[in-house]
């Protein structure tokens, strides 16, 4: 199962930035704060507060001029 950030510019449908990130369901389950383990398989919109989780878990900087999502690719 791969986890993917999508970046979406305001007012637009499609996504202008897409990138895979190396972490596990369990990694991301108390970020998100996943209550079963199928909770991941929906898109969620990412607050600040979850995106700065994001980075430090996965020591990368994500854009900050778009809309956040995190996506799963089974």
């Amino acid at each position: 199962m791969k986890h993917v950030i999508m970046g979406v510019p305001d007012g637009e449908d499609f996504a202008s930035f897409e990138k895979e990130i190396p972490v596990s369901a369990a990694d991301l389950k108390p970020i998100m704060g996943w209550a079963k383990d199928d909770d991941c398989i929906y898109d969620y919109r990412l607050t600040l507060e979850q995106i700065s989780a994001i980075e430090r878990l996965c020591s990368l900087k994500l854009p900050r001029n778009l809309e956040l999502f995190l996506t799963c690719n089974a």
